[in-house]
């Protein structure tokens, strides 16, 4: 499990850090007007010097770096690591999917930076979209294996109820499960149709009240649960 996450962050690291001597080449040296932020219209709203546009571009290897030690390491701290082992599916989806939407907005970014610094009227909607689009699909990924999941402490909805109940964890999982491929679903579908505040919420909206529902849904099935227990231990 570990190879394979240690393997996908290689590649990932690999195209984010190509992406940034791409955009060290196709900025110009004496450009003074690099963006670095855009708006919800898709327009770059701040500006900043060649050396320091580069320099926020580099927080994207920074982050898969520091994201793989975190992932590397949690398997070796995890109180209930058979558990986790046999989740293995969700656990590397949510590892490769974090390290290609850190390549993929990596990507973007270098693109979006070097066409908006030439232009006279910038616009990198197409960036922001294929970034929310980019996200739902790694939300349906994640929604599909939820299910698979078994109770730890890292992986999967962690509500005190589905930590001490088999049936509630399963149950939440499954329900979980499904409502995460919806809004995936809808998330790719949003980022195509809607503009401004709205898309900018189009996931985090849906996604929030997905958690709240499915954390809702654990302490009912637990509290109907007979065989519940007390403590996580024995989980």
């Amino acid at each position: 499990m570990i190879r394979t996450g240690l393997i996908a962050s290689v590649a990932g690291l690999a195209v984010t850090i190509g992406a940034w001597l791409w955009l060290d080449n196709a900025l110009p040296q004496d450009a003074t007007q690099a963006p670095v932020h855009w708006g919800l219209s898709g327009a770059p709203d701040r500006f900043a010097p060649r050396d320091e546009a580069l320099s926020y571009f580099m927080l994207l290897p920074g982050a898969s770096i520091v994201l793989t030690i975190l992932l590397a390491l949690i398997p070796a701290i995890e109180p209930l690591g058979e558990n986790l082992r046999r989740s293995a599916r969700a656990y590397l989806t949510a590892w490769i999917g974090a390290q290609a939407m850190i390549a993929l907005i990596a990507v973007g970014l270098a693109l979006a930076t070097a066409n908006s610094a030439g232009a006279e009227t910038p616009d990198s909607s197409v960036f922001v979209r294929s970034i929310i689009a980019g996200a739902g699909v790694l939300i349906m990924f994640i929604g599909d294996v939820l299910p698979k999941t078994r109770p730890n402490f890292f992986v999967g909805v962690r509500t005190p109820w589905t930590l001490t109940s088999d049936l509630a964890w399963e149950r939440t999982h499954r329900l979980a499960g499904r409502l995460f491929v919806l809004v995936g679903l809808w998330g790719v579908i949003a980022a195509f149709v809607l503009n401004g505040i709205a898309l900018a919420f189009a996931i985090s909206a849906p996604l929030i009240a997905a958690v709240i529902v499915a954390c809702v849904y654990s302490y009912f099935v637990w509290r109907a649960d007979p065989d519940k227990r007390q403590s996580v231990r024995g989980v």
